[in-house]
């Protein structure tokens, strides 16, 4: 493998990310770093399935990295990615990506262009923004929730930034490096299982106890506002009526959103493989190994066949 290549593995939550990666680390020179934006946190643990990631004999990057309820923005995300890269490149190791969070994959291929944050701009917050956003760009607007305050704020940048209307823009393909990227999927049956055990698993591992510990703190807010699955129907929970009923609600529904939000990304990722693989056959080859984009269903392979026979061209491609 190049000296200069990631290894990126993406896929549903709950669909065993971390433990394929691991297997993968285990016998590839690498190091992880993390691409779920609620692993960031340190409070947020048990809630966001984090791993182990101290224990681990491989090196891990950007876990526990935010002490405070604070944004992380795609682009402090992927130039702090760059810069991890490149140390680990450095030991002679691969950088392995893993996660569920498409915005931060997405960056990593179209980054933002013009200033790194929106907050660069003083965007006018005495009139409605969805409004301001429709006056100069109603198709883009009318495909924006209008309390979507975050894709408001990003169009309105990308306007005042580039002068082009956002539907009209196009993001610019520049990947970090040549890559190898893994989408992990699982018949669905299956995965859904998976969520429901998962989240049970989760509450025996003590998430209510953690989501109290975070209650009349500045965080409670932050996690409102984040809408990160599970916290909130807790917090809804801990304010309201505590019965063992009204807990055994707070679990189903928890259950139902997060098979809610497998399924957008199941579509998130078809809509971004179009994007990324018309992307690649554009681009003209500049000498480097062309990117590897596969698609791999778990309930029908053999992981630890597989990842030996995998381990093997990759060490001898270095």
């Amino acid at each position: 493998m190049h000296n200069k290549n990631i290894i990126i593995v993406y896929g549903p939550t709950a669909v065993g990310k971390s433990d394929f990666a691991e297997k993968l680390a285990a016998v590839v020179p690498s190091e992880i770093i993390n691409m779920d934006v609620g692993q960031l946190y340190a409070p947020l643990s048990i809630g966001t399935a984090k791993p182990n990631w101290q224990a681990s004999p491989i090196p891990h990057h950007l876990f526990d990295v935010l002490d405070s309820p604070v944004n992380y923005t795609v682009t402090q995300y992927r130039d702090r990615v760059i810069t991890l890269c490149n140390e680990i490149w450095s030991r002679g190791k691969v950088p392995i990506l893993v996660g569920g969070s498409g915005f931060y994959l997405k960056s990593l291929f179209f980054p933002i262009a013009g200033p790194h944050t929106y907050q660069a701009y003083q965007i006018d917050n005495s009139s409605d923004l969805w409004q301001q956003l429709y006056a100069i760009d109603p198709q883009r607007a009318s495909a924006i929730n209008p309390s979507d305050e975050f894709r408001i704020k990003r169009a309105l940048t990308i306007w005042a930034s580039t002068g082009v209307k956002p539907s009209e823009f196009v993001a610019q393909y520049c990947p970090p490096s040549n890559f190898h990227l893994f989408f992990l999927t699982r018949d669905r049956q299956e995965l859904y299982d998976r969520i429901n055990q998962r989240v049970h698993l989760m509450m025996k591992d003590g998430f209510l106890a953690e989501v109290q510990q975070l209650m009349n703190t500045p965080w409670e807010d932050f996690l409102k506002k984040k809408k990160l699955i599970g916290y909130n129907e807790l917090i809804d929970f801990l304010l309201g009526l505590r019965t063992d009923q009204a807990l055994q609600d707070a679990v189903t529904l928890i259950q139902q959103r997060t098979r809610h939000y497998a399924k957008r990304q199941l579509t998130f990722w078809r809509m971004l493989s179009a994007q990324l693989n018309k992307a690649i056959e554009n681009e003209q080859s500049k000498g480097i190994t062309r990117p590897v984009v596969e698609s791999l269903n778990l309930t029908l392979l053999d992981v630890d066949l597989y990842i030996k026979h995998l381990s093997k061209q990759l060490i001898n491609a270095q």
